[in-house]
């Protein structure tokens, strides 16, 4: 009993040791100087501003913007900055009256998009407000990254700069895009005041580390100052997010967040660059369309709480006791399992090192879940996998202890009918397939997955022969092969979270291979032709309309062509998720119809919603529709055979 105390006694050190070394040894230390008294400045030239709440979006119908709120935000702002920078005018009238009273100046956004009728009333709104406000608006913005999306050509565009320089002759003006858009529309230059350039070395094509930021930066503002021959250049948009997934080896973080914005402030000052941060406050309704990195590039959090981004110590971790506290309950929990075991010395320690090791990553899991988290279909995948991988934890722990399997019979019943293992690794080949083809915005849940990898290669050691996962395993266990060499491809090996991703993948994926090796692969080879059949069909479809950038210019003038008005519906569709949808309908109706050329048009239609940027909803219809098609081919052949 002695050892078995002192083990939990250990794991219950070990997670606090753990907790405290992330939440107060490995942070960002400040040198002590409050940012009002620092040399060199006093505050931040201009600072993007959005009047949203926590719970606001910009897509909400009936959408009111809150003048308290924008008061209490600039009174907040005017603290740190001399400038905001808006995005939009119609339904902000109120800002300018507002950044008065407070001291500060703009830079006025009017929104472009595709939409003529919407886009005309914004730029009527802006030259309204700036004819009314030439005190204030120190440029107007016409246009945020509307070439990088496509929404109108540099024709079009350029019509609505010179319509507003027409109409503020006193006013400069000005259009923002990211740096490369610039150098590949120089034309835009002619018709503009001055260059707005968005450096963010996080999202670029080939991203850079926190450590590269700052130099690429520069590099870039004099590579664009050559090629455009002009120095009159501001830097738009420029930041770091705090959280979020990692691209390559650029890592959100609260701590890199703050190094970036110190450092390239310094710089900025000392080279004499205009710029404006990205951004005010965090927005988390940008978290539905770019993933949970969108939501966390605020200098304060959604609850405009500061995040210390100026000055003060920084901690990755703030909220560590809790977690730690979590770590502790679960250790503590889990062992009571050791109080009718008898077990060695080496099985104690083992035990107490794996229910250690699980306490750490279910917490990490369960704090990147509350950062990632956006709508009720996430929070119901995230309860599923928490409550999954809780079985999981205590399987294993079970079995070390006692040497076998649980003697309770539901769940001993749910261990031998391999329910578990299935429905983690379903789990795995959705994560995976999205991933894969639909990763820009998706975290990758290392964490939790890392529990379930090790557990069943634990469990199941030895045993691979006697298990029988059939052709789906068989399949499952190529795909998963497959998507991690595209998981490979688009995050390189710098990314970390993607490489043990990859490491989990293929511990799921030599799992099934071992425990399929009946299956030939001649048996899989009419779904494999499908699969390949579909996958260049909407390879095709994607490249030469909906992504072609050359088509889609052309469709910005010549909008009224058949063409272009389906890419525009098909678009639409798209981008409302409604493919995935479809998707799901059509292979919750196959299963229930068990009919074999319906299970092959649920093939179709999820493939196209995993390559079509539907991969959410998309990929758990394909790995229901691979089931099914392997199914109806199984049982098809049995009906041949016994005939």
């Amino acid at each position: 009993m002695t050892k078995k105390i002192l083990a939990i006694l250990s794991s219950i050190a070990v997670v606090t040791l753990f907790w405290y070394l992330v939440g107060e040894v490995f942070v960002l230390k400040d040198n002590g100087v409050p940012l009002e008294h620092k040399n060199s400045f006093s505050k931040l030239q201009c600072v993007s501003y959005a009047p949203f709440s926590k719970d606001q979006s910009p897509f909400d119908s009936k959408l009111a913007i809150s003048e308290d709120l924008v008061r209490e935000d600039l009174v907040l702002l005017a603290k740190y900055t001399d400038c905001i920078r808006t995005y939009s005018t119609v339904g902000l009238e109120m800002v300018p009256k507002i950044a008065r009273e407070n001291g500060l100046k703009m830079l006025m956004g009017a929104w472009v998009s595709s939409d003529k009728v919407l886009t005309q009333k914004e730029i009527n709104a802006l030259i309204k407000l700036a004819n009314e406000n030439q005190d204030i608006v120190k440029a107007v913005i016409v246009g945020n990254e509307v070439l990088l999306r496509g929404d109108v050509s540099e024709t079009v565009l350029a019509g609505y700069i010179k319509q507003v320089k027409e109409a503020l002759p006193n006013t400069e003006v000005t259009y923002a895009d990211v740096w490369e858009f610039w150098v590949k529309h120089p034309k835009i230059r002619e018709v503009t005041d001055f260059v707005t350039i968005h450096i963010l070395p996080y999202w670029e094509d080939d991203p850079m580390n926190i450590s590269q930021s700052i130099g690429h930066l520069a590099d870039v503002r004099g590579e664009v100052e050559a090629i455009l021959k002009d120095k009159n250049i501001l830097i738009g948009e420029t930041g770091w997010p705090s959280e979020g997934r990692m691209r390559e080896d650029a890592v959100p973080s609260k701590i890199n967040q703050a190094v970036f914005v110190r450092e390239f402030v310094k710089l900025a000052e000392k080279e004499g660059w205009k710029y404006n941060i990205i951004e005010a406050f965090d927005q988390p309704w940008k978290r539905v369309s770019e993933g949970a990195v969108g939501g966390f590039w605020g200098l304060f959090d959604k609850n405009r709480v500061d995040k210390k981004v100026f000055d003060g110590d920084v901690s990755n971790f703030p909220n560590y006791k809790p977690l730690a506290l979590g770590s502790i309950f679960l250790v503590l929990a889990f062992s009571f399992l050791l109080k009718s075991s008898t077990l060695s010395t080496k099985k104690i320690v083992i035990f107490s090192s794996i229910n250690t090791l699980f306490a750490i990553l279910f917490m990490l899991q369960i704090e990147q879940y509350s950062v990632t988290v956006r709508t009720s279909i996430e929070l119901l995948w995230a309860v599923l996998v928490v409550i999954t991988h809780l079985l999981i934890y205590y399987f294993l722990l079970y079995h070390i202890a006692y040497g076998k399997k649980p003697q309770i019979a539901t769940l001993e019943k749910i261990l031998n009918q391999k329910v578990l293992f299935y429905i983690s690794f379903v789990f795995v080949l959705i994560s995976s397939i999205a991933l894969a083809y639909e990763g820009r915005y998706r975290n990758f849940e290392i964490y939790i997955f890392s529990i379930s990898v090790i557990s069943f290669l634990w469990l199941y050691r030895g045993k691979f022969e006697d298990i029988d996962f059939g052709k789906f395993g068989k399949a499952s266990s190529l795909i998963l092969l497959l998507t991690t060499i595209t998981i490979f491809i688009n995050e390189t090996y710098l990314n970390t979270f993607s490489d043990v991703w990859i490491l989990i993948s293929l511990g799921f994926a030599y799992i099934l291979y071992s425990g399929s090796k009946k299956i030939a692969y001649s048996e899989l080879k009419n779904f494999a032709l499908y699969i390949v059949l579909f996958f260049v069909f909407f390879t095709y479809l994607k490249s030469s309309y909906l992504a072609n950038s050359d088509f889609a210019a052309e469709c910005s003038v010549s909008v009224d062509s058949a063409l272009c008005v389906i890419r525009e519906s098909l678009a639409k569709f798209l981008h409302l998720g409604r493919l995935e949808i479809f998707a799901v309908i059509v292979a919750v109706v196959a299963f229930f119809a068990n009919n074999r050329y319906l299970s092959v048009l649920s093939l179709f239609v999820s493939m196209g919603a995993v390559l079509l940027f539907n991969a959410s909803l998309g990929s758990a219809a394909f790995v229901l529709s691979m089931f099914l098609v392997l199914k109806a081919f199984n049982n098809k052949s049995k009906l041949i055979k016994d005939n």
